[in-house]
């Protein structure tokens, strides 16, 4: 039976200084007992504001509350403590969390397995909505896509607005007396420290996927000396703030191999397969938009279709699944190839909407930022020619993001020999593969579990899929560098693991459009 101990919010002002070395002494801190748990699991500790200032570099800044919970081990050892840090930006740690169906069963699993010897730290973002705490309620921002039924999308013309709509959203925000500039990575990073200096950690262990390796990183780029081990999955390093078009492409081609190993759907595909499929509907949808008729709730009307609309959803969002994604994909765009644009011009009706995202995502990947090198390097991909500006979310917004901006040496990969392990998919369109391939050399004690056919949930698909190696790998967190060699450990761990093969949708027969009516 679940049961949950309230978390009574207090606030309290209290004064403090700026200077990042300062904060374990001079914030306040509100603890409320914390107990979660269901028939054969619990967690229990505390719930937590620690109050940090907005911003460090302003000696006038006001008082915010980080949000995160602490969970002591349940079993004394020497082990440093673990954080866990969220994902997104956006993904909180809140009470729902705990029960959220086959997510939450996967990442209970891994704070059990460590929370056994270790205490476990669940560290929500400064400036997420979604966090429990006092965070800022609705701090996003909202922009028209632009377009009308009648014309084809205009990406362009969508991050224009995209950009006017955050500029007067940062105005907004700042006439609220909200100091922006206290949302960039150097902060978030801050955040740790003032949690590790506030329990007077010597050292700390974190876990995190996707936007949390990116901030996990940083804090190692900041404070090696402070950091036990990390276990990664799906990494996006620090100079990778923008994917790499090529990364994407790559798994484009990886679907049309595995498509045409199928005899069923490779007698169905033209010469050159998706790629070339992909490539040809792009020019044609270039050259002649399209018009579609369709029909909602009874009443007809017509959308009009372009290349654009097809770089907006490259792929099936109705699959509802990365894996489903994946699957789906070869059908999904032959059914364009072959005249059928009824989904894509139905998935287009959100081009007469409002968008929105989180304020603080283009001001900490902003403050990110990316090498001037790095930046050519991307432009001059070809496959940007057909996929279009893939991180057109943070250029559109660069010019008037008020964060301050990281110099570039940060961002630099050097090399450490902090222990780490990454899991990573190797069809992950979300962080490239090529991420954790271009990380590996300045790892000296890393070690990268390829996940054959994996997508962005690479870890959690393993965890599902066997168990036994998911907790040979966790055994990681259980080492004492004291006594315990990682060379020798990590010589035990596999270096690739694959899950089963994709079951493609039948290329001929009922479209997809048809299929999600039904």
């Amino acid at each position: 039976m679940k049961k949950l101990l309230p978390f009574i919010l207090l606030f309290i002002s209290w004064s403090c200084e700026p200077a990042l070395e300062n904060t374990a002494k001079t914030p306040g801190f509100i603890a409320q007992p914390f107990l979660v748990e269901d028939d054969d699991w619990s967690f229990e500790g505390t719930a937590n504001l620690l109050l940090v200032p907005e911003n460090r570099l302003d000696p006038e800044s006001r008082t915010i509350a980080l949000h995160f919970f602490h969970f002591p081990a349940k079993e004394k050892s020497n082990l440093p403590p673990v954080a866990f840090l969220g994902a997104g930006p956006g993904e909180p740690y809140s009470y729902d969390v705990f029960f959220d169906g086959k997510r939450a069963e996967a990442w209970r699993y891994e704070v059990e397995f460590v929370n056994r010897k270790r205490d476990v730290i669940l560290i929500n973002q400064r400036g997420n909505s979604g966090a429990p705490g006092l965070p800022i309620a609705e701090f996003r921002y909202r922009w028209p896509n632009g377009g009308a039924d009648d014309k084809p999308l205009d990406l362009a013309l969508m991050n224009e607005n995209r950009r006017k709509a955050y500029a007067e959203y940062i105005e907004a925000y700042t006439a609220k007396g909200i100091d922006l500039r206290g949302y960039d990575v150097m902060h978030f990073v801050g955040d740790i420290e003032a949690i590790r200096q506030h329990y007077d950690y010597d050292k700390i262990a974190l876990i995190g996927n996707s936007f949390a390796t990116q901030w996990a990183l940083a804090y190692i780029r900041k404070y090696p000396e402070h950091v036990d081990r990390a276990f990664f999955s799906g990494v996006e390093p620090l100079n990778n703030n923008y994917d790499d078009p090529d990364g994407l492409w790559n798994v484009l081609e990886q679907v049309n191999t595995y498509a045409l190993a199928d005899p069923e759907i490779a007698k169905d595909l033209p010469p050159g397969g998706i790629p070339e499929v992909f490539k040809t509907l792009i020019t044609r949808l270039k050259e002649e938009p399209q018009r579609v008729e369709l029909e909602e709730d009874g009443e007809a009307y017509s959308m009009v279709v372009g290349a654009d609309d097809l770089r907006y959803n490259y792929l099936n969002p109705m699959a509802r699944s990365y894996k489903g994604e994946l699957e789906s994909w070869p059908k999904y765009l032959m059914d364009m190839y072959r005249g059928d644009f009824r989904l894509l011009a139905s998935l287009s009706q959100g081009r007469k909407y409002r968008s929105s995202s989180l304020m603080i995502n283009p001001l900490f990947n902003n403050s990110l930022g990316i090498t001037k090198e790095r930046d050519a390097l991307l432009k001059s991909r070809e496959s940007a020619r057909w996929l279009g500006d893939v991180a057109d979310h943070y250029t559109a917004t660069r010019d008037v993001c008020p964060a301050p901006k990281v110099d570039e040496s940060f961002l630099k990969p050097t090399k450490h020999d902090i222990p780490m392990i990454i899991i990573h998919g190797d069809m992950d369109l979300s962080t490239p593969y090529t991420n954790a391939t271009e990380l590996m050399p300045f790892l000296e004690n890393g070690h990268l579990i390829t996940v054959k056919r994996g997508s962005h949930n690479a870890k959690r698909a393993l965890i599902f899929s066997d168990r036994d190696l998911m907790n040979q790998i966790y055994e990681f967190m259980n080492l004492d560098f004291a006594v315990d060699d990682f060379h020798a450990f990590r010589q035990t761990l596999p270096s690739q693991f694959e899950l089963p093969a994709f079951e493609f949708y039948p290329i001929k027969g009922e479209s997809l459009y048809e299929r999600y009516q039904d």
